[in-house]
C-alpha cells in the first residue's frame, strides 16, 4: 500500500511538472507567433538576417499559432507536438544557414522542442510507454494495415538513406545545391550523417517513434529551405514526414490512440 501511494504521488508530481513545462512552452509560442504578426523592428531585422521576406511573416505566424493551438488542445496535443517539431526544425535550418551561434541561437528551437515533448512525456503515461519501450511488436488491428504501415515506413527510410548517400560522398551536385541554398559546403557531410542516423533510429523497433520525431525536425528544416529559395519541390519533404508517421499510425494502435483522426 505504501509503495502504491508513493507511485501515485510521483505520478501526480510528473503530471504537474508536465503541465508547467507545456504551459511555459505554450506561452512562449503564443508570444512568438504574436510578434510575427507585427512589424516590430526586431522581427523585421530577424527576418532580414535569416533571408526570409517579410511577406511570409504573417503566414508563418498563422502556422505557428495553429500548431500551438493543436498542442494546447488535449485531444490533438501529440499532433500539435509533431507539427511544432517540423516548424522548429525549419527554424534550426535557417539559423544554421546564416551561421548564428550554435548553442545560443541555432539550437534554441531544439531546446523548445525538448520542452514541447518533455511536457507531453511527463503528462502522458501512454506516450512514455511508447517512447521508452517503443514496442518491439507491431500492434495493428489488421494484417492489411500492418503491412501497409511497414511498407510506408520502409519506403520512407530508404528514401532518406538514398538522399544521404550523395551527401556523405560529398557529390558535386550536393555541394552546388547547398551553396545555392546559402549553406556552407562544410555542412554537406554533416547533414548526410544526420539523415542516415534518423533513418537508422526510425527502422529500429524500440526507437522508431523517436526516429519519427527526429525525422520530422529534419523534414521541417528541408521544407523551410525549399520555401525560402522558392523550390517547387517543397511538398516532397512534407510528404516524407507524413509517410514517416503514416507508417507508424497504421502499424501501431497505440500511435493511433495518441493521434486520433476521428471522434
Amino acid at each position: 500500500m505504501h509503495t502504491a501511494t508513493q507511485m501515485a504521488a510521483a505520478s501526480h508530481k510528473m503530471l504537474w511538472a508536465g503541465r508547467i513545462l507545456s504551459g511555459v512552452t505554450i506561452a512562449f509560442l503564443l508570444m512568438d507567433s504574436g510578434m510575427h504578426m507585427t512589424t516590430m523592428a526586431p522581427v523585421v531585422q530577424a527576418f532580414a538576417q535569416l533571408g526570409f521576406p517579410m511577406r511570409l511573416a504573417l503566414g508563418l505566424a498563422i502556422v505557428e499559432l495553429a500548431c500551438t493551438v493543436a498542442y494546447l488542445y488535449p485531444r490533438t496535443s501529440v499532433l500539435g507536438a509533431i507539427l511544432l517539431t517540423g516548424y522548429l526544425g525549419g527554424a534550426v535550418a535557417m539559423h544554421l544557414r546564416v551561421g548564428n551561434p550554435l548553442f545560443s541561437e541555432t539550437l534554441f528551437p531544439v531546446y523548445v522542442g525538448f520542452l514541447v515533448w518533455g511536457g507531453l512525456y511527463l503528462r502522458g503515461p501512454e506516450l512514455r510507454a511508447l517512447i521508452s519501450v517503443g514496442g518491439e511488436k507491431d500492434q495493428a488491428t489488421s494484417r492489411g494495415m500492418l503491412w501497409t504501415g511497414r511498407a510506408l515506413g520502409a519506403v520512407t527510410a530508404l528514401l532518406i538513406v538514398f538522399a544521404s548517400i550523395p551527401k556523405l560522398l560529398k557529390a558535386a551536385s550536393m555541394v552546388e545545391g547547398f551553396q545555392q541554398a546559402g549553406f556552407s559546403e562544410n555542412l554537406v557531410v554533416t547533414v548526410g550523417i544526420i539523415e542516415l542516423a534518423c533513418a537508422v533510429v526510425y527502422v529500429i523497433p524500440r526507437t522508431r517513434v523517436l526516429g519519427a520525431i527526429l525525422m520530422t525536425g529534419l523534414m521541417g528544416g528541408a521544407t523551410a529551405t525549399n520555401v525560402r529559395i522558392g523550390n517547387p519541390a517543397v511538398m516532397v519533404t512534407v510528404i516524407l514526414g507524413v509517410l514517416a508517421w503514416g507508417g507508424l499510425f497504421l502499424r501501431d494502435k497505440r500511435v493511433r490512440a495518441l493521434i486520433p483522426w476521428r471522434s
